[in-house]
């Protein structure tokens, strides 16, 4: 009795070690297709693109095919834009404050050349071309261009949803966008004589030589944040123009000194092919709060610099070389 009783248990286990070895065997061979879009704390992917004249520019997805074995057929993947995956997102992190919500980009703002992406045989990656359309985009908001990968009977779309799906932010730059150094900003309130600073200040594109910020200690979260922009250009001369893009100036924006900016260019000290690209800008100017208190205006006045860093890593192309 004892030997039929160890032959069923041998006769079971060897059934099951051949089918978990099928099982590993599809799990090893399996070609899951995923887009290389790799979050960030925010639950989104920032992309950064340079802004050009005509507000247009390409951007190429990754669209990458896992697995153990290169793939050996031509694939082609349809990618498509997911309105849910950004709903959820917004819902899970802001819960009731819909001002700070991520904004799905407008279809006016890209365009995709093709509804698939074409991976050869032999190959890994494909690249999805996205292009991109800058002209009157307004960066007050945070525009997100959600993606995800369409089920197919010819591929199969990773099971993983950070992988399968992607939460594109878009970022355009041009030489003077990014995040500013503000310590040296001294921010005072109506007569007092101790300054109050911050640690950063953005500034955000709006053409090629121009860029957006909020003033002082306004902070980019508040509700009403679209009545304190003001507009930057910068001249070749040095100088910067700034007024308030309220046509209003409910807020009552003024230089009190001529603004201006340099530019300079440093070797890094230990590494021959990284630069640091400095600018700096000096400003002078006084504003009011007219949100905090309903029928109230607070004075604040305003002086100093600001400072952006970028390094740059001239050994790789050109619209890589940015560190972010």
């Amino acid at each position: 009795m004892k030997k039929y009783i160890s032959y069923f248990i041998l006769l079971g286990t060897v059934l099951l070690s051949g089918a978990c070895n099928d099982e590993w065997k599809d799990e090893i061979y399996r070609k899951d297709i995923g887009l290389k879009a790799v979050i960030n704390s925010q639950g989104v992917t920032n992309v950064y693109l340079p802004y050009k004249a005509d507000g247009e520019v390409v951007y190429q997805l990754p669209v990458i095919v896992g697995g153990s074995k290169t793939n050996d057929t031509d694939l082609d993947v349809q990618i498509a834009v997911d309105p849910d995956t950004l709903v959820s997102l917004n819902e899970n992190r802001w819960k009731h404050r819909k001002d700070l919500y991520y904004l799905q980009l407008h279809h006016k703002f890209y365009e995709f050349p093709s509804p698939t992406c074409h991976i050869e045989a032999g190959t890994n990656v494909g690249l999805y071309d996205i292009k991109f359309k800058f002209a009157n985009l307004n960066l007050t908001e945070k525009w997100v261009l959600p993606l995800t990968i369409v089920d197919s009977p010819d591929y199969n779309p990773n099971p993983r949803k950070n992988y399968r799906k992607a939460l594109l932010r878009i970022m355009p730059y041009n030489d003077y966008s990014g995040t500013y150094a503000a310590t040296n900003m001294e921010v005072y309130l109506e007569n007092n004589t101790s300054p109050t600073t911050i640690d950063n200040r953005n500034l955000y594109v709006v053409s090629e030589n121009q860029c957006f910020f909020y003033p002082g200690i306004i902070s980019e979260e508040l509700i009403e944040r679209e009545k304190y922009k003001v507009i930057l250009t910068f001249n070749e001369d040095g100088t910067v123009i700034a007024i308030p893009a309220d046509p209003d100036n409910e807020m009552k924006f003024e230089l009190t000194e001529d603004a201006s900016y340099e530019t300079s260019v440093t070797p890094d000290a230990t590494y021959p092919y990284i630069e640091h690209h400095y600018t700096i800008i000096r400003m002078s100017y006084k504003y009011k709060d007219i949100t905090t208190y309903e029928n109230h205006a607070i004075n604040y006045r305003v002086q100093g610099n600001m400072l952006m860093e970028r390094k740059i890593n001239t050994l790789v192309p050109e619209q890589d070389q940015i560190q972010w």
